[in-house]
């Protein structure tokens, strides 16, 4: 290359248009995020809680993989969802353009991938050749999309709006939280003025953006957090290799795009064969001339066109077929192996959890509140992460084994480490399946004449509970049980101690009141295994789920007490 040549500056005009965008929309997603949590970061408000007022899960509504997922699994697909159709018809027309300018997972690969050290041109062009590996997302989305029309959204794992979206509410934000957290009690706790006054200010001015609570990630969280390095670190070795090699919203924007109307024309005479086209291609999409151009797996960055100085390619309307091809280069074999896999998951996965007997669920399997029954439940969640990242007492967690195989990473109530606001029904907004249906507050607390929504009930342990098994008094379970009249009351009741009888109240569960909402595990004071501990059972979403407790209604007769 000539020294000062440099291509068309049309191209290179709109490559910085479409990083403009891309840096607009992962923006936009991150704000989103950021107003999720300014809706509870200086703590749950019923008033101005109540409803949200962002389209925060705006992204997953424009996501076609996601609506797919849901209509085959389903047969139906709720009304946002259907936005997703623009962006499909879209790549009918352009192809993969949504991932190299809208995606904010992609948005996330190419800045990593642009920012690493550079290596040398020829290491360069090799990790952009085409290779084995980019058929590994048709089989995904093969596998996918049979398995939801076997009624599980599975692939909602790979998705890659709700794998960002779960990584940075999950790991990210989290991991900041954490080490904000731990510098705003070392300087309150320093003992110098001003250190002590900068860590006032800085949570004043941002305890509307953040919850600083030091706590922890759960199993499935960890794991969540894992992944999602993992995905983003793999840009050392193939750049964007998600994008070019799992991610099925990029095969199924592919596939509908082969018969694009813009196509990458060659002219093999005026190359030189610098290679600047194949060391600045994100998507391994074979730019260089005399080299069949891979339609399918082509994003639209535009760096190819915006690096030739010779002007040997450009996008136009029509291209000559034999520097073309059109399909997706995936075998036969591929696709019904990927099928296959799909049809053959979902039995598998249903065969119970690591940790609970074949068709017996496990007791740590709480779902949210407006969760429809299980069945249809994991037939429509893409474990997208939204309810998680927007529960104002960080009480729902990515499940790992609790909800068996297929259950992975769906949303189940941890109550030793948060419980369920009373009021709350934040989570229940901005579910984009409808794997949780809306509830309205008097449904949630069972007032103005509806039923209560319970998501559990709360049994105690007498053998680990302070005043039943060692006569110290303790009533914090029934002080901070939000029901009204309260789900937990005392008696005074002789206990046996060491051969003697010590007089002490013990506490009782009304089941009738308890909505599983686990503040009385939250608070309980035996802080490695709560004394009392909330479960599935009796949650009403399900009659398989009801407890056998009589026809009593009288309340103070129905305690239940046990291990």
């Amino acid at each position: 290359m000539a020294r000062g040549e440099k291509a068309p500056a049309k191209w290179r005009g709109l490559r910085w248009a479409r990083r403009a965008t891309q840096v607009a929309s992962a923006l936009l997603f991150l704000a989103l995020i950021a107003a999720t949590a300014s809706l509870t970061g200086s703590g749950f408000d019923a008033s101005s809680s109540a409803r949200v007022p962002y389209p925060v899960e705006a992204f997953l509504d424009i996501d076609p993989f996601v609506g797919a997922l849901v209509l085959l699994s389903t047969g139906a697909i709720p009304g946002a969802l259907a936005l997703g159709g623009i962006v499909l018809a879209t790549a009918l027309l352009l192809g993969r353009a949504f991932c190299g300018w809208i995606c904010p997972f992609g948005a996330m690969h190419h800045g990593i991938a642009e920012a690493l050290p550079g290596k040398p041109a020829a290491k360069r062009i090799a990790a952009n050749r085409p290779g084995r590996y980019q058929k590994i997302k048709y089989v995904v989305l093969a596998a996918s999309l049979v398995a939801a029309i076997f009624g599980s959204a599975i692939g909602g794992l790979l998705d890659p709006i709700s794998l960002a979206t779960r990584g940075v509410s999950l790991t990210v934000v989290p991991w900041i939280n954490y080490a904000l957290g731990g510098a705003l009690e070392a300087s309150a706790g320093s003992g110098i003025g001003a250190l002590q006054g900068a860590s006032d200010a800085l949570y004043e001015a941002a305890s509307g953006v953040a919850v600083y609570q030091r706590g922890f990630m759960v199993g499935g969280g960890v794991l969540v957090a894992i992944v999602f390095v993992a995905a983003l670190a793999a840009n050392r070795w193939i750049p964007r290799f998600f994008c070019r090699g799992v991610c099925p919203l990029g095969a199924m924007l592919g596939t509908a795009g082969r018969f694009g109307v813009l196509a990458l024309v060659k002219d093999s005479a005026a190359c030189d064969g610098c290679g600047l086209c194949q060391i600045h291609c994100s998507q391994a999409a074979a730019p260089k001339p005399g080299e069949a151009w891979l339609r399918a797996e082509c994003d639209l960055c535009l760096n190819c066109v915006a690096a030739c100085p010779k002007g040997a390619i450009r996008f136009g309307l029509a291209g000559r077929k034999s520097d073309e091809r059109s399909a997706p280069d995936v075998g036969r074999r591929q696709v019904i192996a990927g099928a296959a896999l799909g049809a053959a998951i979902v039995p598998m996965m249903r065969t119970g959890s690591l940790s609970s007997p074949i068709g017996r669920p496990d007791p740590a399997c709480i779902r949210p509140p407006g969760a429809v029954d299980e069945e249809e439940f994991l037939a429509r969640c893409v474990r997208c992460g939204q309810c998680m990242k927007i529960c104002p007492n960080n009480a729902l967690h990515p499940a790992l084994d609790e909800a068996g195989l297929e259950g992975l990473w769906t949303p189940v109530l941890v109550p030793r480490v948060g419980y369920c606001e009373p009021t709350c029904t934040l989570c229940t907004q901005v579910c984009p399946t409808a794997a949780l249906r809306r509830v309205r507050e008097d449904q949630k607390t069972g007032r103005n004449g509806e039923a209560m929504v319970r998501v559990g009930t709360a049994f105690f342990d007498q053998g680990r509970c302070l005043p039943w098994a060692m006569g110290v008094p303790c009533t914090v379970c029934e002080e901070f049980c939000p029901t009204s009249p309260k789900a937990i009351w005392t008696r005074e009741t002789e206990v046996q101690i060491e051969g003697r009888p010590v007089l002490v109240k013990v506490p009782f569960v009304d089941p009738h009141r308890c909505n599983g909402c686990g503040a009385c595990e939250f608070m309980c004071p035996v802080r490695d295994r709560a004394a009392v501990r909330v479960t599935a059972a009796g949650e009403s979403r399900s009659p398989r789920s009801q407890l056998l407790l009589g026809n009593s209604t009288s309340g103070r007769g129905a305690g239940i007490n046990g291990s």
